[in-house]
């Protein structure tokens, strides 16, 4: 049933056109199948024609409105149940729970915790407003470098959780460090351009591991980048940091199109 509702609902006008036609077409075709065949009464087309859509008409336009705002509510109830409304990520049960059947599928991947360094000192010095405006540009960064079939969830206040499966270390590596490039952020009150440092702790999964000692074995690599002098990645491993300040920053896209492609890897059905 959820699956015809979702059909019929339309999502914008031609939709609603076409397929308000549609109804009162079949709801057409049945009278003058009732009618004429059924019935026998010898009654014109047109005559059936009139009489059904002007009786019917108006149930197909209740019909069509009232499933367009059902669907509609239900997917920005669904958005708000897996996606954190900030950052346009994954929420943190998401994640994790899409993280559990994603690590044991994987035969290598890479999991990171990203923390936003000196995130408190912004929200202590420019106000609340700036640091969501930061956990923002944090979110269009992962949304834009990410591939549909990785993961990506704000696991903590400015504390965030990627995974890519399936990749080479070479790889793994190469997207952990475009990743962990400096964020660029605006303080629209006082039009100044800000910018964040990011520490990334990172493990090479292993189907056979807990998901817990994994986030575990990050969660320690993180703290070793933090504790180390921050903006660099580590690797559960041991090896020295990579610095992630000192690497030459690409410009980040254009916001519309940042959030167009974040928008563009949310795909939401009625229910599951």
């Amino acid at each position: 049933m959820r699956k015809i509702l979702g059909w019929f609902a339309p999502k914008k006008w031609s939709d609603f056109a076409w397929k308000s036609a549609l109804l009162c077409a079949c709801i057409v075709i049945w009278d003058v199948i009732f009618t004429k065949y059924l019935q026998g009464e010898p009654t014109s087309f047109d005559e059936i024609a009139i009489e059904a859509i002007g009786v019917g008409g108006p149930f197909v336009l209740l019909f069509m409105l009232g499933s367009w705002h059902q669907v509609t509510a239900l997917r920005v109830l669904t958005k708000r149940a897996y996606f954190d409304p900030l950052s346009g990520v994954f929420n943190r049960h998401t994640f994790i729970s899409r993280l559990n059947k994603a690590i044991p599928q994987a035969s290598k991947g890479i999991l990171m915790l990203i923390d936003a360094d000196h995130f408190k000192q912004i929200n202590d010095q420019y106000g609340h407003a700036v640091g969501d405006r930061c956990i923002e540009a944090i979110g269009h960064r992962l949304n834009w470098h990410v591939r549909d079939g990785d993961l990506a969830g704000r696991v903590g206040g400015e504390e965030f959780a990627v995974f890519l499966p399936n990749v080479s270390e070479e790889h793994g590596r190469a997207v952990a460090q475009r990743l962990g490039l400096p964020v660029s952020f605006t303080d629209a009150a006082r039009q100044t351009n800000l910018t964040v440092t990011l520490s990334i702790g990172a493990v090479w999964t292993k189907p056979d591991q807990s998901i817990e000692q994994q986030l575990v074995a990050a969660d320690e690599a993180l703290y070793v980048a933090k504790s180390s002098g921050r903006a660099q990645l580590r690797f559960s491993d041991g090896g020295d940091g990579i610095p992630l300040s000192a690497l030459e920053t690409p410009p980040d896209p254009p916001s519309e199109i940042r959030c167009r492609r974040s928008n563009s890897k949310i795909r939401i059905v009625s229910q599951r």
